[in-house]
């Protein structure tokens, strides 16, 4: 089960919901009366029991899901959509690893490469990987206590069923040695319009795209973020998730 702890870091103590093998969902007071909506957060995972080894096939997700029941995580969910990386569940297990990557100055991150878009109805997913984008997440275990960003673009055609188009934006390689703050992730955020700078250095950015056909009407609405990670001996840690609806 998901276990609070707390973190210092230069500008103070944060808490921070330790995740294995299960997810964060928290229903929307809006429902789902959105056309377009910004999820991001800020976070850091664990290293492989302190050594310098990759983490083998896991499931980084962020999206939304037709109430808490509903997670990327269950078993044929009713109705879910976001970004996984490297795997999702049940679709593309065996995917490649998180890559451990020392970093500068001992700042050591996860580099994944392999990832997709889904949207899953009824228990069947479909899936969009359109583009090139590698995802960068700091470790706990650095020189300077650091936590990332990752944003999750979503835009509906419609309202209840049409089209979804989605985008992704996460730190790059410089930002690996900075720590991301909460001002930086509201300020990424509200900037949707162009590729966010963070700290003087752009965020990586998947444009809008890879558009999947959704129909909440059918399945379920849309109406509940959540962040799903699947492994259980290496922790992500989930210090704030914030959401921006644009429409």
């Amino acid at each position: 089960m998901p276990v609070i702890y707390a973190q210092n870091f230069a500008g103070g103590t944060q808490q921070y919901l330790t995740l294995g093998a299960n997810g964060y969902q928290r229903t929307l007071g809006i429902g789902a009366n959105w056309t377009r909506l910004r999820i991001g957060i800020l976070c850091n995972i664990g290293t492989v029991q302190g050594t310098t080894y990759d983490i083998f096939s896991p499931s980084l997700c962020i999206g939304v899901c037709s109430g808490i029941r509903s997670s990327v995580g269950l078993y044929a969910p009713a109705h879910c959509a976001g970004f996984g990386t490297p795997a999702i569940p049940g679709v593309t297990t065996y995917a490649s690893s998180m890559v451990y990557t020392a970093g500068s100055g001992g700042n050591s991150y996860w580099a994944s490469a392999a990832w997709n878009f889904y949207v899953t109805s009824a228990g069947t997913a479909v899936t969009s990987s359109a583009g090139v984008s590698q995802q960068n997440f700091p470790t706990n275990a650095s020189a300077i206590p650091r936590r990332g960003i990752w944003i999750l673009d979503l835009s509906k055609s419609a309202l209840v069923s049409g089209t979804l188009s989605q985008g992704v934006q996460g730190g790059a390689v410089a930002h690996m040695s900075l720590d991301i703050t909460s001002s930086d992730l509201y300020t990424a955020l509200e900037t949707y319009y162009v590729t966010p700078t963070i700290q003087g250095t752009a965020l990586q950015n998947l444009a809008l795209g890879n558009a999947i056909a959704f129909n909440e009407t059918t399945y379920g609405s849309l109406d509940t973020v959540e962040v799903f990670w699947s492994h259980y001996t290496i922790p992500f840690n989930l210090f704030e998730i914030a959401v921006y609806r644009l429409g």
